[in-house]
């Protein structure tokens, strides 16, 4: 794949691609799927996502990677 085309799905809304991994996302704010949960604590921005407890964070490569516990070249075909 190439690089503009990575870089294509980088810039994708990171919302909307956590909600089509099943995560509920409700005023740019989410429950973390990396750690017992109980109040929002992961903040999503346009690309970009950060958990404020766990300190997980990343693209939305790395949020289907992590969500998938797959490697990022299978999360870049996943998506």
């Amino acid at each position: 794949m190439e690089k503009y085309e990575i870089q294509k799905l980088r810039d994708l809304p990171i919302e909307k691609v956590a909600e089509q991994m099943g995560m509920k996302v409700e005023h740019h704010k989410a429950l973390c799927p990396f750690h017992d949960d109980h109040n929002p604590s992961m903040k999503l921005n346009d690309t970009y996502y950060y958990c404020f407890a766990c300190l997980e964070h990343g693209d939305v490569i790395d949020l289907v990677a992590q969500l998938h516990r797959e490697s990022h070249y299978a999360a870049v075909h996943r998506i």
